[in-house]
């Protein structure tokens, strides 16, 4: 009767000898690190040179694939027009990486909703920040089996994770998302439960393609025009998202490399009126048919070329600066709030109570080369764009988010 927790301890002392082991290390750092704010040792993201892309859009849907599982197209589109046959994929199962993400936030209050699949896990997770405080509230990640959630090859069709009593509930109907979710805390008292509609306010958005190779690529859908009406009750509080609270989605499926960096930044608020929604980034891939920058205004995306970011590793708190290359763009952003998570190999120790209940011995060995480490600062942006028609709007006190991620999985 002791045999099966006696097993389990064997495994956490090996692991925690792994880890011990693992993170013996020199310091020495190679030309192109720094050692950021937190201590930690990384490689900087150069930014994209000044160039015009070519910016190649697609009006029509098409194959994302060939027969042979290489590229058909990469470029950009208004609508998600690429269409995925996943049997054409030549690839090992861990490499295809599958999520639908969601960042709400006001001036109050933010947070994530994420179900993802990596391949070799798949997980459910839920955050609420609080930026007055600088509190995170709660936030919590569990984790399942590959393959044991099944996620659409559009953009359209509901998604659902479950474990237990746990769910996190992405139903879609025209013009809206309801988002349902229900998760546990670390003690059986402690639960989450949200309830949202996601309005979307624009008929378009960002749909991308960005190749890392003729047969890996990323298919990324933004779309940063949501509106978020809801609530969310914990530890008899309820924090309600009504005037001012926005969302975006990010939607994305992919082969990745087994290393990347990115930034990714987003934000929505009133300009003259109207909802004004922006998306930008770079870091990964060959963007040379298309960057993920855009700005949606009226319903409508005015595309942009590149847009060069500068911001200080030593602090992610201070002020940050965005640049186009075509002069479009110069925003500045302020930060009120730094999300730090930092999940390397001692971070996954974190979770051995759900890997050994849900993985072997040698999947876990595998799974403790998974990183993931990210500052996201929420804040304000402020400065101008220009649209399509030359048109120049002034931007103050727009609110969103930028992040620096480093990932290896």
């Amino acid at each position: 009767m002791f045999q099966k927790p006696f097993q389990n301890l064997i495994r956490i002392g090996i692991l925690l000898l792994m880890a011990f082991l693992f993170n013996c290390s020199n310091d020495n750092l190679l030309p192109d690190q720094v050692i950021d704010q937190h201590g930690k040792t990384i490689q900087m993201i150069p930014a994209p040179d000044v160039s015009k892309t070519i910016q190649k859009e697609f009006s029509s849907p098409v194959s994302l694939l060939k027969s042979d599982g290489t590229l058909n197209v990469t470029g950009w589109s208004r609508y998600p027009y690429f269409q995925i046959d996943e049997s054409l994929m030549k690839v090992e199962p861990k490499r295809y990486k599958r999520w639908e993400h969601y960042t709400f936030y006001n001036e109050d209050f933010g947070g994530a909703i994420t179900i993802t699949d990596i391949g070799n896990l798949a997980m459910g997770s839920i955050e609420l920040l609080e930026f007055k405080s600088g509190k995170t509230i709660f936030s919590k990640t569990e984790l399942v089996r590959p393959g044991s959630i099944f996620f659409p090859t559009n953009t359209t069709d509901p998604i659902e994770f479950t474990k237990g009593n746990q769910f996190i509930r992405i139903q879609k109907q025209k013009g809206k998302r309801i988002i349902s979710y229900s998760i546990q805390g670390d003690s059986a008292n402690d639960k989450i439960v949200g309830n949202f509609e996601f309005i979307e306010k624009a008929d378009e958005a960002l749909a991308i393609i960005t190749p890392f190779s003729e047969s890996n690529f990323f298919y990324e859908y933004k779309m940063p025009s949501l509106i978020c009406k809801g609530t969310i009750v914990y530890q008899q509080s309820i924090y309600d998202f009504k005037e001012n609270s926005f969302a975006v989605l990010d939607w994305g499926r992919g082969i990745w490399p087994e290393k990347n960096k990115w930034l990714w930044a987003a934000g929505a608020g009133m300009v003259g009126g109207e909802l004004l929604s922006l998306n930008l980034g770079y870091g990964f891939g060959d963007q040379s048919n298309a960057t993920e920058n855009g700005i949606v205004y009226k319903g409508k995306v005015h595309k942009l070329d590149k847009v060069i970011w500068k911001y200080d590793v030593k602090d992610y708190k201070k002020p940050w600066q965005f640049v186009s290359n075509d002069g479009r763009l110069e925003l500045n952003f302020t930060p009120v709030y730094l999300l730090y998570s930092d999940i390397d190999l001692m971070g996954m120790i974190g979770f051995l109570k759900q890997l050994v209940k849900n993985f072997s011995i040698s999947e876990i060995f595998e799974l403790l080369k998974t990183e993931a480490y990210l500052n996201k600062a929420f804040g304000t942006y402020s400065g101008y764009v220009i649209l399509d028609n030359g048109t120049k709007l002034e931007v103050k006190n727009l609110f969103g988010f930028a992040e620096q991620m480093y990932q290896q999985w």
